[in-house]
């Protein structure tokens, strides 16, 4: 791959040392424009904007899921700056009034019977009012914090053990797959993607119970590890226990989001308790994520509203499906439901007659075939694991909050201004970069690795409409030529800067989706999408010297209070032909960084993961940033080291 190289921001390609990109530069290092002035004019709005004019302060209590708190909860507002301290009781739905608070920084503090404490530090300037949003987590749920998510070291013995299982699995020889799967758990006890992958072999033997100890085993490590509520949420469902399939599904899409998979499942576990409008919900969910695999959703939508005696709106899902998906199995059978609909007495409920009996039938095997591992296809890798790269950004989504409007506008306007609060006072600051490469082949097999650390120091650069762009620096050069293979990455740190500043933000077309949680704490949020018609200026490729602009899409989260950037996703929004390019998906976590010189923090990339398919072949790259030290901008430039490095287990990627 020595043809290609990869660049992430023009805010980095504005500064790149490369000869070629300098032809496409803007005017070099342009000064900061002067913030804005608050009016002279008028005094009560100067005292608005300097937070000295007092204002309602709301704080919504809502449980991990967004819904409003049903139990007794006290929220306690206090600043010792401001000399402040005041308990509050929630009134209804879960939310706490605290009147005549001037602006500055406040702790809020949350407590209820049979919940942990939540405790956030907050800060606010102006306006006329101020929301602010804690989830609280029950004490008997894994703590969701800050901290960076646990991962596993790919040692080169464990690596190869994987690999002997993986070939065994694909073979069918679950003996042999277990005895190095068991290797490989010793190896990496703590990781539950072990216990996991030796339920699969369980599950793969319709060793069932053997398999659900096993997931549960996964689930004590990791209590949000998604693909083992997944199928645990399926044994529940084989084994008629629709009510705790619910429990066990709904909380993997609460802690990972849900696919068309996960809607199809919550939809039969709803849809076996009579519950016809949750059913109804996410089978019509299913259906639209589903994209070609959207036949099973639509006969179980069908199936739903023959049950609610919706019988004409049955018969347009089955037509649909027949129309849409003519040679699935699904539509032989929707072709029967619509006989039987036809047929069926006028004013009368299918689902009490014989053709009910029937549809119940067909669709108890629609559930066993998409529970079970069809014989005829190959157990690969990806049977086990996640697919090579996650699902486009498009095609999954997460649970919000309901009944919460999201202001976008806002939402944009504080994210920028807590960046621009936070980048204006520092000049450089400088990590350890660690980067992993790995090719991965047709069965989801990552192969060698190849690693390199950098020390990557980073420059920040003032730019117009109070915007700033970051020059990046590896081992004193671009650190391109150094990288572990020729397919490179620079701009990594600049990019959630780029998508979120204002010199920018009509380059996307943006949309607040909701409140969502993002590491257990509440977060906008927001899609967003590059306008057609306008060239890419926060992504390109370059190959040979010839630059090609990416249009992406995508997602960020941003914190509901603080408004600090929690992470980052992108994809393709369209392929890109010439380059042979049909997969560019990215993914950021960003995390505080505090630093001793001024009790400083700033919230920075913890690590990064691409995903690329390019000519046919994938790749993997991963990013990890620690030990980060501070350049503050002062005549002595001086260095801050972070309070508390981050550890190496600290250091490890999510899913």
């Amino acid at each position: 791959m020595s043809w290609a190289k990869v660049f992430l921001p023009t805010v980095v390609l504005r500064v790149a040392l490369l000869p070629a990109i300098l032809v496409f530069a803007a005017p070099a290092w342009p000064q900061r424009s002067p913030l804005p002035s608050v009016p002279t004019a008028q005094p009560g709005e100067r005292l608005n904007a300097l937070g000295l004019l007092p204002r309602t302060i709301t704080v919504n209590v809502r449980e991990a899921n967004g819904m409003p708190l049903e139990g007794h909860a006290f929220v306690k507002l206090s600043s010792q700056s401001r000399h402040y301290s005041a308990t509050v009781a929630v009134q209804d739905n879960s939310v706490a009034t605290f009147d005549d608070v001037t602006g500055g920084d406040y702790d809020v503090e949350v407590n209820c019977a049979g919940y942990k404490t939540a405790v956030e530090h907050v800060s606010f300037q102006g306006g006329s009012g101020v929301a602010l949003f804690v989830y609280l987590h029950s004490e008997t749920e894994a703590a969701a914090t800050a901290a960076r998510p646990p991962g596993m070291k790919l040692t080169p013995k464990l690596q190869q053990e994987l690999d002997k299982a993986f070939e065994k699995m694909r073979k069918r020889q679950y003996d042999g797959a277990r005895e190095h799967f068991e290797k490989a758990a010793k190896l990496a006890p703590a990781n539950p993607d072990m216990p996991y992958m030796l339920g699969m072999i369980e599950y793969n033997q319709q060793h069932f119970d053997l398999a659900r100890e096993q997931f549960q085993k996964a689930l004590t490590l990791d209590p949000a590890h998604e693909r083992s509520l997944t199928r645990l949420g399926e044994l529940q469902l084989r084994a008629g226990d629709a009510a705790g399939a619910t429990q066990t599904l709904e909380k993997a899409y609460l802690a990972n989001g849900a696919d068309w998979r996960m809607h199809y499942l919550l939809a039969q576990a709803y849809n076996e308790q009579r519950d016809y409008p949750k059913a109804g919900l996410h089978a019509t969910k299913a259906a639209e994520l589903g994209g070609d695999q959207a036949a099973q959703p639509l006969f179980l939508l069908g199936q739903i509203y023959s049950s609610e005696n919706e019988r004409e709106r049955a018969k347009q899902v089955f037509d649909m499906l027949i129309a849409q998906f003519p040679s699935d199995p699904a539509a032989k059978q929707a072709k029967a439901q619509v006989a039987a609909l036809d047929v069926s007495p006028s004013g009368t409920n299918p689902a009490g007659s014989s053709s009910a009996t029937a549809s119940a039938k067909s669709n108890n095997a629609a559930v066993a075939s998409v529970m079970a591992v069809p014989d005829s296809l190959p157990l690969t890798r990806e049977a086990l694991v996640p697919p090579w790269a996650p699902p486009d950004i498009d095609s999954k989504e997460y649970a919000l909050a309901p009944n919460i409007a999201c202001p976008q506008s806002d939402v944009l306007v504080r994210a920028q201004g807590r960046m621009l609060h936070q980048l204006q006072n520092f000049e450089k600051f400088m990590a350890t970069e660690h980067i992993e490469h790995r090719e991965v082949d047709r069965f989801g097999n990552e192969g060698d690795l190849r690693a390199k650390d950098f020390s990557y120091l980073v420059f920040v650069h003032p730019f117009k409409n109070d915007s700033f762009f970051l020059e990046e620096s590896r081992d004193g050069g671009t650190g391109v030529d150094n990288f572990p293979t020729s397919l490179a990455t620079t701009g990594l740190v600049g990019l959630g800067v780029a998508v979120l500043e204002r010199e920018y933000q009509n380059d996307f077309d943006f949309k607040c989706e909701g409140l969502s949680s993002w590491r257990g704490q509440a977060a906008w949020q927001v899609r967003f999408e590059q306008k057609r018609g306008l060239q890419s200026r926060v992504r390109v490729w370059r190959r040979r010297g010839e630059l090609f602009p990416v249009s992406l899409k995508g997602r960020v989260w941003v914190a509901a209070n603080s408004f600090d950037l929690l992470h980052l996703e992108t994809d393709l929004r369209d392929p890109i032909e010439k380059l042979a390019l049909t997969r560019d998906h990215l993914a950021v976590d960003y995390g505080p960084v505090t630093f001793e010189t001024g009790n400083e923090k700033l919230w920075l990339p913890w690590k990064a993961e691409m995903f690329m398919e390019i000519h046919g072949k994938r790749y993997h790259h991963q990013h990890s940033l620690t030990n980060y030290m501070l350049f503050s901008v002062d005549t002595t430039s001086q260095i801050g080291k972070p309070k508390l490095p981050p550890s190496d287990e600290d250091a490890q990627p999510k899913n």
